[in-house]
């Protein structure tokens, strides 16, 4: 097996797969895998690394940027399942594509150093594109799932105390940290009313509201009394 991979007719391959663009998914496939395997060991969850899309955003630039990214990610269809799922096989699919490109087109890219580059660039570019369209049609099937698990978590999550994180939690903005036995789940938090809280307070989740990914709260002491 090691005799075939240090073979010198392999050098091709390595070449291909270490100069730009593929370079670029190779790199994200060796991330992927090293956190696949952590994960297997229980050392992650499937949903470590993800991109809270509907929560809310302060400052008006950064809003700007999240509904631009959010609007992009659902016309692709990359939504519904963990980020690192997507990532996975949005890499492994850009990935081929590069390399099949580069590679058949080698002659033409080392002609010289502006169309390696900007050659490099253009089928970067297209790959993305290409992956990421075809990552939303491979996810289609898998959505219906994690739909379940989700209604699943919020049946589980309402009713659990949490701890508030931020300064105060006003029905505009606010944060919580619910103990889940190990380093704790950040959630987006909101009060009923004109009820404010403050930092280290005790509150109980009653609702979701699922279109901006954020909990409702009550005092702890309201929901027991």
């Amino acid at each position: 097996m090691f005799a075939i991979l240090l073979h010198e007719s392999m050098n091709p391959f390595y070449q291909t797969v270490t100069s730009f663009p593929t370079v670029i998914y190779s790199a994200l496939l060796i991330f992927c895998v090293f956190y696949w395997a952590i994960a297997m060991l229980g050392m992650v969850d499937i949903d470590f690394i993800d991109l809270d899309l509907d929560g809310d955003i302060d400052v008006g630039e950064g809003a700007d940027a999240q509904h631009a990214l959010a609007g992009l990610l659902l016309k692709l269809g990359l939504y519904g399942v963990p980020l690192t799922i997507i990532l996975t096989i949005l890499s492994l699919v850009g990935w081929f594509i590069c390399y099949y490109a580069s590679f058949y087109l080698s002659t033409i890219l080392n002609s010289s150093f502006i169309i390696k580059y900007a050659g490099g660039a253009a089928i970067f570019v297209i790959a993305t594109y290409i992956s990421a369209l075809i990552t939303g049609q491979m996810i289609k099937p898998i959505r219906i799932f994690f739909a379940k698990l989700d209604v699943d978590e919020i049946k589980h999550v309402l009713g659990q105390k949490v701890i508030v994180r931020s300064a105060v939690v006003t029905k505009e903005k606010g944060e919580a940290l619910m103990n889940d036995g190990g380093a704790g789940i950040l959630l987006n938090i909101r009060s009923t009313g004109n009820d404010t809280f403050k930092k280290g307070d005790e509150v109980v989740l009653i609702e979701k509201i699922d279109e901006r990914n954020i909990y409702r709260v009550i005092a702890e002491s309201e929901f027991s009394g």
